[in-house]
C-alpha cells in the first residue's frame, strides 16, 4: 500500500489508546497477524482516517477496513 502524508496534528494519550483498541479489536475479529504488511496498512488507515477527523468508532473501523 502506497503511504499518504497526512498532515501531522498531535493525538492525544487518551486518543492513542482509543485508537490501539480499535486496531486490537479489529486484527482479533479479523484474525490479522500482528506482524505484517496487512496490520501495517490498517493501522496506517486508522489513523490517517482519525487525522482526517472521524471520531466515531463504528465508522473508524468501518472505513479503516476498506482497501
Amino acid at each position: 500500500m502506497k503511504r499518504r502524508d497526512y498532515p501531522s496534528k498531535s493525538i492525544s494519550p487518551e486518543e492513542v489508546e482509543m485508537l490501539s483498541t480499535i486496531f486490537e479489536q479489529l486484527l482479533h475479529e479479523y484474525q490479522i497477524p500482528r506482524e505484517g504488511q496487512k496490520a501495517e496498512d490498517l493501522a496506517a488507515r486508522l489513523v490517517g482516517i482519525f487525522q482526517s477527523g472521524v471520531r466515531d468508532v463504528e465508522m473508524l473501523k468501518r472505513l479503516s477496513l476498506r482497501a
